[in-house]
């Protein structure tokens, strides 16, 4: 038997200071163990629609259904604990240690668990992001990837159900990008990351989320939603397929046409 989606939203649709529609009429659903890319030019919704998924913003109309349950109905505390989000621009203490910035993210259950569980859900985060050698130095001292993974760590430590994750790989050079996805591509976590760069999404998403002046545009398979066809449409570029001259393997260059 199919597993019930962990979240569904239904004719989502946002608007701006004017009212002009942000986000439009949108409708999906999230599995277990899904990883989801929402792609779109500048302006799509992108951000938008991660903030309406975590509850940040509150739909102009629509419903969102978290494990079944209306995402307003469950209180803010609850919600941490099923939801965690890592923003592309996130102010963090640059005093704070790495260990200290992690332990945040146990806030949600700080009067549920012992300080022995709260303690492991850290350690296990710090580890998983190879963060180990890291943990008692300021987060100010850290480069923009291993920032990158002490955020990533603090949202493990909230142990969610579902992570979302804006622009996770912005301002990064291209190691750390890969990098960072990795991490995320093996989480055991239901995760929906916005991301900028077309080329990194392949390695990181079995679905693609297309979005364009607010709506859906394609919604499948890395390979489908990123066809030639769609990325002219959206993107005013091409897709190339290219085979790799030493792994062999088949990748997807992207290039701009004239307009």
């Amino acid at each position: 038997m199919p597993c019930a989606p962990l979240l569904v939203c239904k004719n989502l649709s946002f608007k701006g200071s004017k009212g002009q529609p942000l986000l439009d009429n949108v409708s999906f659903e999230l599995k277990v163990d899904q990883k989801v890319a929402v792609v779109g030019p500048n302006g799509a919704g992108k951000s938008i629609l991660l903030g309406l998924l975590s509850g940040r913003l509150k739909p102009a109309s629509g419903q969102i259904n978290l494990f079944g349950r209306a995402i307003e109905k469950i209180s803010p505390m609850s919600r941490a604990q099923k939801i965690a989000v890592m923003l592309q621009s996130e102010y963090i203490e640059p005093l704070l240690s790495v260990e200290e910035y992690v332990s945040l993210g146990r806030i949600p259950y700080d009067k549920q668990m012992n300080a022995i569980e709260n303690k492991a859900e850290i350690e296990n985060a710090i580890q998983f992001c190879n963060l180990s050698k890291y943990r008692q130095q300021s987060i100010k001292t850290l480069s923009g990837g291993e920032r990158q993974r002490a955020s990533l760590a603090r949202t493990i430590a909230q142990t969610p159900n579902l992570l979302f994750l804006d622009e996770p790989t912005n301002h990064l050079d291209l190691r750390a990008k890969v990098d960072i996805l990795k991490c995320i591509r093996k989480l055991p976590v239901t995760s929906l990351a916005v991301i900028h760069e077309l080329t990194l999404v392949e390695d990181f998403a079995d679905r693609v989320i297309v979005l364009q002046n607010g709506k859906i545009v394609a919604d499948g398979p890395p390979m489908e939603s990123l066809s030639n066809e769609t990325v002219q449409k959206v993107f005013k570029i091409n897709r190339v397929d290219v085979v790799h001259p030493t792994s062999g393997k088949e990748i997807k260059v992207f290039e701009a046409f004239e307009l």
